[in-house]
């Protein structure tokens, strides 16, 4: 029975660290677009800006 209670513990402790890595990769890849995302949305923004603004300012 010790026998196949290590199995099930080793099985038990791979399959978390699997989902703790899934995890990870997700949050990480989350915060990669929205950080992107707003970098576009600022860079689109400033553009707009700066076509619309007056060219010569007296």
């Amino acid at each position: 029975m010790n026998g196949v209670r290590a199995v099930l513990v080793t099985a038990g402790i791979i399959l978390v660290g699997m989902v703790a890595w899934w995890l990870v990769k997700l949050l990480f890849g989350l915060a990669f677009y929205l950080i992107f995302g707003l970098i576009v949305i600022a860079g689109g923004y400033y553009l707009y800006q700066k076509a619309t603004r007056p060219t010569r300012r007296r």
